[in-house]
């Protein structure tokens, strides 16, 4: 019979948690996503509409930034398409996006996006609508 020997079972717990771990990582995915603004109705009873009723962002520069802060550090920068569109690559995280279409327009994120592409192959943004006018 063979002698129990401690050591290989942790050589064999350590290589299990080093393939688990090689597995869970993840680097940045090429994404394609949707960036959308909800509609507002505007009227005698201001309401917003459900997020479903969205109209496409076209043609906006978003600066992405890492932790869903205004103040992370740049992840991507992309341009929308007609539809809305964009495309970056980003790993799983939480992202704010910083709208730089306007030189000096940087106020705050527009949006924060909280992707993971395991669940959400395409990734929708949405902005708040725009204000009623007053």
């Amino acid at each position: 019979m063979t002698a129990w020997r401690p050591g290989w079972l942790l050589a064999v717990a350590v290589a299990g948690c080093a393939t688990d771990a090689a597995m869970t990582r993840q680097g940045p995915v090429e994404t394609e996503g949707l960036v959308r603004r909800r509609d507002a109705r505007c009227g005698p009873r201001e309401e917003f509409v459900m997020a479903v009723a969205s109209t496409p962002v076209a043609g906006r520069r978003f600066s992405i930034r890492a932790g869903g802060v205004a103040e992370g550090a740049e992840v991507a920068s992309v341009i929308t398409t007609d539809e809305g569109a964009f495309r970056a690559a980003l790993p799983a995280g939480r992202y704010c996006f910083v709208d730089t279409t306007a030189p000096g327009a940087e106020a705050g994120c527009a949006a924060v996006l909280v992707y993971d592409p395991k669940v959400e192959s395409v990734p929708i943004v949405t902005l708040p609508p725009v204000p009623c006018p007053r």
